[in-house]
């Protein structure tokens, strides 16, 4: 099926040249050749092919040209750039990563392009394939890592997973991990593993993995063939029989994250200064994202907190009550919201200062804190009112919440001075979600209770419907 003279007649826009002559020429090249039909069945490989993929010519038949590429995607999007009846006339040059016959993923130049019958109709496509050279390599891969960092379509982790996938096509490690070091405890945070073996949030003991010398060297080291190296009794080797490893610390603001490792259960070639400087540039990389990241998590926490007490602010609260809100609707469970006012609070700030106004308040906060449940929320609303949104939770336990507070605040001064400090009693009011209710109705039954709690005295609980 595969030699040059069959193939000439399944393409009969080559029967003008000699199938002797063009067999001769494709057997003497040094470049893998590749012929298929208008469909993409390959017709013809040349010995080169058949050197540089592995693959016999009876593993290739019946067979699309998609056998030979790592991405399968690629394969489709070269079927719409260039091998389509539609391309433009001429072979164009590209770098494309291609698949071997034992998995092993190589970077080459491809030169290809549409073959065409004397009336101008499709009826074939060639390639030449030339493995690039290792700086052709580096250029390649570098260039696809810009693409990465400059994707503003990605977020870090989109980031970070693209990062992780690249850097195993480029060393030609089929297991990538980025961790996050623990203490004593490796964390996995993003990964790529072939048979899903591995996912996010696992973790293992750090001493048991390669990466524990990469953090002892504090820079990027590799191991090509474990068995025959100083670390062959290294329980990662023994428990996972990995053969290759290259691995770097990750830095995040001057001090050490975790690490980026990429490894095989088989051996590769030596690892190169090259690869272990490339090496570097990924966990720097990697690095810089894990870092924006913390920024964009640390501004995003900002604009939810109030900036005085630490609790959520009025938006983060109710954002966090109209959750509540939908998921007591769809469990069924109660749900209650107690509003607190800290009564004649102006009084603290005409008398000591607005100073003093600011530590009462931090110091309620810590109470708040410190009396509430796992589950319950707290949020200043602002001023001196504050909010707490207490799921599972019918009128009864919302009371005893309340008293707790009340009787808290009587017997606990807050320091207003150096050497002064007041009790402050508490207005509360609270409201159950009723079967009508909305969050808006809520916040202004729940408020309505307050209110009729200050103006009925002060230093009492006023319940919404009673």
């Amino acid at each position: 099926m595969f030699p040059a003279t069959d193939a000439m007649s399944r393409l009969p826009g080559l029967t003008s040249v000699s199938p002797s002559l063009l067999e001769d020429i494709f057997n003497q090249l040094p470049e893998a050749v590749v012929v298929a039909d208008k469909d993409r069945y390959v017709v013809y490989v040349n010995p080169a092919t058949q050197r540089l993929f592995g693959y016999d010519q009876s593993d290739l038949a019946g067979q699309r040209t998609a056998i030979f590429y790592a991405d399968p995607h690629d394969f489709d999007d070269q079927g719409e750039r260039r091998y389509n009846p539609s391309a433009e006339s001429g072979m164009d040059n590209y770098r494309m990563s291609y698949r071997c016959a034992d998995g092993t993923v190589f970077l080459a130049h491809t030169c290809g392009g549409v073959i065409r019958d004397p009336s101008g109709e499709t009826c074939g496509y060639i390639a030449l394939v030339r493995p690039a050279r290792p700086a052709e390599k580096s250029i390649d891969t570098l260039q696809r890592l810009h693409a990465i960092s400059a994707n503003p379509n990605m977020d870090s982790d989109a980031r970070i997973d693209a990062i992780l996938a690249l850097g195993a096509r480029h060393f030609g490690l089929p297991v990538a991990i980025q961790s996050r070091i623990d203490g004593e405890v490796y964390v996995v945070e993003h990964c790529v593993s072939p048979d899903d073996g591995l996912s996010p949030g696992a973790g293992f003991e750090l001493p048991g993995t390669y990466c524990v010398h990469t953090l002892k060297a504090n820079r990027p080291i590799g191991f090509h063939h474990t068995a025959h190296s100083e670390i062959h009794n290294h329980p990662c080797y023994l428990n996972f029989g990995l053969e290759s490893y290259i691995g770097s610390p990750i830095q995040v603001e001057g001090r050490v994250y975790g690490t980026l490792n990429f490894s095989s259960p088989d051996p590769c070639r030596p690892f190169s200064q090259d690869d272990l400087i490339f090496m570097q540039l990924l966990a720097d990389t990697v690095g810089h994202e894990i870092h924006e990241r913390q920024m964009r998590d640390r501004l995003s926490a900002l604009a939810r907190t109030d900036e005085l007490t630490g609790l959520a602010n009025r938006r983060a609260i109710t954002e966090v009550l109209e959750w509540q809100v939908a998921h007591s609707r769809r469990s069924g469970l109660p749900l209650c919201v107690l509003s607190l006012d800290l009564d004649y609070f102006k009084r603290i700030n005409d008398t000591w200062g607005h100073a003093a106004g600011d530590k009462v308040l931090r110091a309620f906060a810590a109470i708040l804190l410190g009396s509430r449940r796992e589950v319950d929320r707290c949020g200043r609303f602002g001023g001196e009112e504050f909010i707490v949104v207490l799921p599972d939770t019918g009128l009864s336990g919302g009371r005893a919440v309340a008293r707790r507070l009340r009787d808290t605040m009587a017997v606990t001064p807050l320091s207003v001075s150096d050497g002064e400090s007041v009790t402050v009693t508490l207005s509360a009011g609270l409201a159950e979600l009723g079967p009508d209710d909305t969050l808006e109705s809520l916040l202004h039954r729940v408020d309505a209770a307050l209110y009729e709690a200050k103006n009925g005295g002060r230093d009492r609980l006023c319940v919404a419907g009673e």
